[in-house]
């Protein structure tokens, strides 16, 4: 049976979104992302090649929470092409499914090499304006696999919450007593 909290939450979080790609302007729901965007980037500064290598249990793809930094930017780097691609896709009357959440394709690299692949598919992520037609279409949905059918722009905002949870999760492991100085 799901657990009523986890419901609750998804219900809640979904209606904030929704609720927010009908009120709020575009430059509002940007700077949203932007922010979220700019802290997980932030966060990911300082990171040595240990420390995004390191994990407190044994890393499981398929369990977010125990990913390492590395997988966590990895995962950042496959998802925001793809909610990219949704915002323009919608915002013009087209639908687009994209591979289901939690997913890592992006190649293991140096983590140099993992902050540049950030930064390049955050251009293009903050960048996204530049498709939107002067008439957004608000009716046009991309099913999430939590959140369920979601317009254009609340697809920005659901990257926003997206990019907060990563961003926290980095900061858990970086405040971990084994994480590596």
């Amino acid at each position: 049976m799901p657990d009523p909290s986890f419901e609750e939450f998804v219900a809640r979080t979904r209606a904030e979104f929704l609720d927010g790609a009908r009120t709020l302007p575009w430059d509002e729901i940007w700077l949203r992302m932007a922010n979220a965007r700019f802290a997980l980037i932030d966060a990911i500064q300082d990171v040595t090649q240990e420390q995004a290598d390191w994990t407190p249990d044994k890393m499981d793809s398929e369990d977010e929470s125990t990913w390492s930094i590395g997988e966590i930017m990895r995962h950042v780097i496959t998802a925001s092409p793809n909610i990219a691609e949704i915002i323009a896709a919608t915002a013009n009357g087209t639908t687009v499914v994209k591979g289901p959440p939690g997913q890592i394709t992006a190649p293991a690299s140096d983590v140099d090499d993992l902050r540049l692949q950030v930064t390049s598919v955050s251009e293009r992520l903050l960048s996204v304006g530049n498709a939107l037609p002067e008439a957004i279409d608000q009716e046009t949905t991309v099913p999430h696999a939590f959140f369920g059918d979601l317009p254009s722009m609340a697809w920005p905002l659901f990257q926003a919450f997206h990019d907060g949870d990563h961003t926290r999760q980095i900061i858990t492991l970086k405040s971990h007593p084994d994480f590596p100085p």
